[in-house]
């Protein structure tokens, strides 16, 4: 009579000890954070699940950049995992948020240190920079004044629908150069003034983009005290647009 009785105290005394005994992968799958990661690795580094939890982590740690918007972010992921299956996705997304970050500077510094972290493998975004630095540098030889914007009529019909818009700025030559050429970006705001769209267009230029032709005096160079009125017309409007435009001049070329 006492075999059973001791068979099952036995069998109840294991069943509590498995219940109190929580696999350690369990737990950091249960959290899924990067600290409870990280400490399964430390504390398990023979455990049978290595794979999985570097794979969760890596991903934790692209998702830990992308929201905390830093390069310290993507600096810390490609440490931490500089041969992992992000590497390449996180080399393109730190380039691109570095040139966004000195755009957003627009300062000579700024756009200094992207060119000097990136002497290599950024062909297009080099190009784009060094432009947007001879604009920083020269960025007091400019004067753009307030943005007009008003409904027209694409084929400029005065009788015809008022079926884009139209955005006008007075450019002034503040430096002791004529400026040659002079490339703008017009950006679209929404209603937190954020950009939502942003198009590029000349306020003089040799040749419009496209080549497509333009008003006489287009291309004449603007002497220094000059004004040279800025135009531009669309239909292309971005969903959400404030009807608030920003208009930024981002490259800059003087006539010898």
């Amino acid at each position: 009579m006492l075999r059973p009785l001791c068979l099952s105290l036995l069998l109840f005394s294991v069943g509590v000890g498995a219940v109190g005994c929580e696999n350690p992968f369990d737990v950091a799958q249960t959290a899924h954070t990067i600290e409870a990661y990280e400490t399964y690795l430390q504390e398990n580094p023979d455990g049978t699940y290595l794979l999985q939890a570097n794979l969760a982590l890596e991903d934790l740690y692209l998702q830990a950049a992308r929201e905390g918007k830093s390069l310290e972010g993507y600096d810390k992921a490609l440490e931490r995992f500089p041969k992992g299956q992000h590497k390449d996705k996180l080399m393109d997304e730190r380039k691109q948020f570095l040139f966004d970050w000195a755009a957003e500077k627009d300062t000579p510094e700024a756009w200094q240190r992207f060119l000097a972290e990136y002497k290599k493998g950024a062909k297009k975004l080099r190009s784009k920079a060094k432009q947007r630095l001879r604009m920083a540098e020269n960025r007091d030889r400019v004067e753009v004044g307030a943005v007009e914007a008003a409904q027209v009529n694409l084929a400029e019909n005065p009788d015809g629908p008022l079926d884009g818009w139209g955005f006008t700025a007075d450019i002034t030559n503040k430096g002791d150069k004529p400026i040659q050429t002079l490339m703008m970006e017009i950006q679209y705001l929404d209603d937190a003034g954020k950009k939502a769209k942003s198009e590029l267009w000349p306020a003089v230029a040799t040749r419009l983009p496209g080549n497509l032709p333009f008003e006489e005096g287009f291309d004449k160079p603007i002497a220094p005290g000059d004004v040279r009125v800025f135009s531009y017309t669309t239909g292309d409007l971005p969903a959400g647009w404030s009807k608030k435009v920003k208009l930024i001049p981002i490259d800059i070329g003087f006539a010898e």
